[in-house]
Order: structure tokens, then sequence, then C-alpha cells
């Protein structure tokens, strides 16, 4: 595995962020088709992404225990608002 950087955990950011924007939108405030919700979803995984690589600040290195924990923090937020949004 190539050596983890701050840009791939910021992938995994992005995603989590447009699955609990479009759930939330759905859940609360227009209820989507599904098509739309993917769709959606795509557009803003790809408006962040985009950000993402234009920034030279995400090329940092970092240790593989810091990589491992900020992608556990990253799903426990992503289960943990994707419930609170449902309840």
């Amino acid at each position: 595995m190539k050596e983890p950087t701050l840009k791939k955990v910021a992938y995994g950011m992005a995603m989590a962020i447009a699955i609990i924007l479009v759930h939330f939108i759905d859940a609360r405030v227009y209820n989507m088709q599904p098509i739309l919700a993917l769709i959606l979803a795509i557009l803003i995984t790809f408006v962040g992404i985009t950000f993402i690589n234009k920034s030279e600040k995400m090329d940092r290195k970092i240790s593989r225990m810091n990589y491992n924990l900020l992608n556990v923090a990253v799903v426990l937020v992503l289960f943990f608002a994707y419930f609170t949004i449902s309840q």
C-alpha cells in the first residue's frame, strides 16, 4: 500500500459529507427519488474531490496510525449522523 496522505482521508470525508447532506435533504427537506439522491450525492462528492485536488496542503504524508484513526472517526461520524437524521 502506498504511503497514507491527508488527501486520502479527505476523499473519504468528502464522500461522507455528501451522504450526510443527501440523507438530510431526503429525510427532512424534500423526499427525493432514489436516482435523484444518487446523482446529487455524486455531484457533491465530485465538487468536494475537485476542491481537495486543488489544495496543496492535502499532499502531506501522515503516519499509518493517524490515517487509521482519522478513517475510524469519519466512519463513526457518518454512522451517528445517518441514524440521528433518520430519527
